[in-house]
């Protein structure tokens, strides 16, 4: 047992029944303050003590009905939870700090399946560039409270061969995934509900009828109680790769692309793959197995590319891609770029010469540094995101001039109810200190907040970028830059003053000073020029000034706190006198008083309709009215 105790954690309604309840703040013995939970693992025999754990490689089947039962007359049990699981294969121990291999958990209020795998010798901690994290399903639908759902796992958990993992609801398969599994570690099974802390509605669940079976009875069973499962889930691809993945290829270099599906399957006739240089990529093997391989050569006819991509699959007439079912594949998952992959038709022949005499041998000098400086740019360094689910694209790019330099970007600050998703494999990173490769950053970074407090936290987040050179290891950091992230975006700004402002009857208006809580831009030098003119042009030049006043306000009104400075437009008309003078000085004393007393709301058309048609003195009765 894992709960807080309480009398509620976990009852028996009956002998085939158990059923969990958890509130806010409820923990197990060893949680910290970040979860909630009331869980069983999966133990030995009567009275013993050691865990009883699923050797890897070993064929898993489990068969239960789970429902959870009804909430409060809007059912709102799970919406706040920015994750819920309730029932998994736990890594046994044998690796630290990993999530688990396969789980059931709740995405808002639908039932998902997900899965994870490292490739033998990789690192399974959470956040690792090692970690594959797989969504298999959602379900379409929201889960009905109160309904008992038949759930059967058939399972292999192997990151080495023969790994797979299958999903039937209610008897209708929805997931047929074959592929890596876990960590090349034992596990075992834990059931109940687990969340993130945050949420106050208590949430009840009830787990019947479970049954677990290992070995070779493991195959095709459906459990007490459990519904005869019907296979009818297309194959689909679950990963495109190139080999060489990285480099510049040049006329004459094979490239090998290889697609895995989630089952095995067959091929008849020759499919291929278009690509973004021009060229095809033709099937060469693999038919009977979840792996396709094609190949390509690069032609003097193909297209120079900075990063090769496959664009789709041809399927010309008798050719096909079928399950042992006789479903046809989803061939969506093949479209892939290759960031970092070049086309290069350009020849590298170069001519013979005459060899020379051989020099006596020196010592070799220590290679130099060619590691070049990445360039990293943010689109916007102040952002915001609505939270409880809420996403902004954090509008980063990083670019090397040396394409031998291996360039990643490190981020600091993240906190916790925020993550970053890639947009190149989906992958999702979370935690303080996050590096991620210029690939990833480069296909787009979106941000995910999850906060569910009332306040408006601003996380700040430091990003720099860093190029390696393969041979000599020399490094090269740009400046780091910052990001600030606020969640969520405050409803209004306000802006409050301190006195009433009104204009004197005089032809020289009064500057009020005006409290304002919006952030001051940086003051802009205004260039004084005592040009020649008549009075009438007066009036046009306060037609351009005050329409010069509207664009630059109109420009500044949604971010009076970032407005960068704006351009000065210099007048080249040229005028002299003093009713010139004055009437400049008067038109940006006005200006002056108008924005400081009505920020927000000002009408600077107005104005420019009123002084456009003054001249010479007129513009004092103007001046006097009150505005």
């Amino acid at each position: 047992m894992q709960t807080s105790g309480k009398s509620y954690s976990l009852t028996n309604p009956d002998p085939q029944t158990l059923q969990f309840t958890i509130q806010a703040g409820d923990r197990a013995w060893f949680d910290g303050s970040s979860v909630d939970r009331a869980e069983i693992m999966w133990a030995g025999t009567a009275g013993s003590t050691t865990t009883q754990y699923v050797p890897a490689g070993t064929p898993i089947a489990i068969d239960y009905q789970f429902a959870v039962q009804a909430n409060g007359p809007n059912n709102t049990f799970i919406n706040n939870a920015w994750f819920f699981v309730t029932a998994e294969m736990h890594d046994g121990g044998t690796v630290s700090g990993t999530s688990p291999p396969f789980a059931i958990q709740l995405a808002g209020d639908h039932l998902q399946l997900v899965a994870r795998y490292v490739l033998p010798g990789g690192n399974p901690a959470q956040g690792s560039s090692d970690l594959h994290n797989l969504v298999l399903w959602t379900d379409p639908n929201p889960i009905v409270p109160g309904k008992y759902y038949d759930i059967n796992i058939q399972a292999n958990v192997s990151n080495s061969g023969g790994g797979y993992l299958k999903l039937a609801i209610d008897g209708q398969q929805v997931v047929n995934y074959s592929g890596p599994l876990g960590y090349g570690s034992q596990t075992y099974w834990e059931e109940g509900l687990y969340r993130n802390s945050g949420p106050t509605e208590s949430v009840t669940a009830s787990f019947r009828n479970l049954t677990l079976v290992t070995g070779s009875m493991a195959s095709g069973w459906q459990g007490v109680g459990g519904t005869t499962t019907t296979t009818n889930v297309a194959p689909t691809v679950t990963l495109a790769s190139a080999s060489p993945g990285t480099g510049i290829e040049h006329v004459g270099d094979t490239i090998t692309m290889t697609l895995g599906f989630s089952e095995a399957v067959t091929v008849t006739g020759t499919p291929t793959l278009s690509l973004n240089d021009g060229a095809k990529a033709t099937y060469v093997g693999g038919s009977g197995t979840s792996t396709l391989t094609f190949k390509t050569t690069v032609a003097s006819t193909d297209t120079n590319t900075s990063a090769l991509a496959i664009t789709g699959v041809n399927l010309p007439s008798g050719t096909s891609i079928r399950d042992s079912g006789g479903l046809a594949a989803n061939l969506a998952g093949a479209v892939k770029v290759f960031s970092g992959l070049q086309i290069s038709t350009t020849s590298t022949t170069t001519t013979a010469t005459t060899p020379t005499a051989p020099i006596s041998s020196t010592t070799p000098t220590t290679p130099t540094s060619s590691v070049t400086k990445p360039v990293l740019t943010i689109a916007d360094n102040t952002l915001w995101v609505a939270g409880r689910g809420g996403t902004v694209d954090l509008g980063t790019q990083v670019s090397t001039t040396d394409s031998n330099d291996r360039v990643t970007v490190s981020i600091t600050g993240l906190p916790k109810y925020e993550t970053i998703t890639d947009g190149l494999d989906g992958r999702t990173f979370r935690g303080s200190n996050i590096t991620l490769t210029a690939a990833q950053v480069d296909s787009g970074l979106t941000l995910q907040s999850n906060y569910r407090g009332n306040a408006h936290p601003v996380a700040t987040l430091t990003l720099t970028a860093t190029a390696t050179d393969p041979i000599t290891g020399a490094v090269a950091s740009a400046a780091p830059q910052t990001i600030t992230v606020t969640d969520p975006r405050p409803t209004s700004w306000t802006t409050t003053s301190s006195q009433t402002m009104t204009t004197p009857a005089s032809t020289q208006p009064r500057l009020d000073s005006g409290i304002s809580t919006m952030t001051a831009t940086a003051p802009q030098p205004i260039a004084a020029t005592n040009p020649a003119t008549t009075t009438t042009s007066a009036g046009a030049l306060a037609t351009r000034g005050f329409a010069l006043l509207d664009q630059h306000m109109g420009s500044a009104t949604s971010t009076l706190a970032t407005t960068s400075p704006q351009a000065i437009v210099t007048d080249p008309q040229l005028a002299t006198g003093r009713d010139t003078a004055s009437l400049a000085s008067q038109s940006f004393a006005l200006l002056n008083q108008y924005m400081a007393g009505n920020t927000g709301r000002v009408d600077p058309g107005q104005i420019v309709a009123t002084v456009s048609q003054a001249t010479g003195t007129g513009l004092a009765a103007f001046l006097a009215r009150p505005h």
